[in-house]
């Protein structure tokens, strides 16, 4: 049986993955950030379901580390839609076998952005480390690290505006990334009709230089 969500995920999947293929619209640029500064958190790491959903830059943050079911895979650009697809499904038939309990939003890490071999790893997090081990997937905390976080409303096929904004915001700042970045997709598109209500958190772990 295929869950609603299941369907959330396929639907994320072919309409997300090109993100930061497209040129960007420059109309949509030039906004300021609204929310780039925050209590220090260098030493005392918050859970993600704290940050701030206000739209635009929350800043940078530190985020503790997160349990999570996870399945990496590869394909060129025009097969990743399928394979994250899949991915999700096999995910979610693990995480259901293994008696795992999902503790937010499904999310995806990519490791490079080559159109002819895109790697990325699709994500779950769950609320505790299971008694078996999925068969497929693996177990992965996450660790700890300061992100750069921004909040993305709007449809999936835009999400390179908000890449756009990030590099000229670190840039800016004089951030430099120092691992790949993370996406957790907040809002079910099977429920929320209005894509511009469709919020994407995106995570870019940095260090100032």
């Amino acid at each position: 049986m295929k869950s609603s969500f299941f369907r959330f995920i396929l639907f994320v999947s072919v309409t997300a993955v090109f993100f930061s293929c497209g040129n960007s619209d420059e109309s949509q640029l030039s906004d300021k950030p609204k929310n780039d500064s925050i209590p220090n958190t260098k030493n005392n790491p918050i859970d993600l379901s704290k940050v701030s959903n206000e739209p635009g830059f929350v800043g940078v943050v530190n985020i503790g580390e997160m349990l999570t079911i996870c399945k990496m895979d590869s394909a060129p650009m025009k097969d990743v839609s399928f394979k994250v697809a899949k991915a999700f499904s096999v995910l979610e038939e693990e995480m259901n076998a293994i008696g795992a309990t999902l503790n937010g939003s499904p999310g995806m890490i990519t490791y490079t952005n080559d159109t002819s071999n895109f790697v990325f790893e699709c994500v779950l997090p769950i609320k505790e480390l299971p008694n078996k081990q999925p068969k497929v997937c693996k177990i992965v905390v996450l660790e700890t690290s300061e992100m750069l976080i921004f909040n993305y409303f709007g449809p999936y096929q835009n999400l390179f505006s908000a890449y756009t904004k990030i590099r000229e915001y670190s840039t800016a700042n004089r951030l430099k990334q120092i691992g790949p970045m993370r996406e957790f997709y907040l809002t079910d598109p099977t429920v929320e009709a209005d894509p511009a209500e469709w919020q994407t958190r995106i995570l870019v772990p940095v260090v100032k230089f």
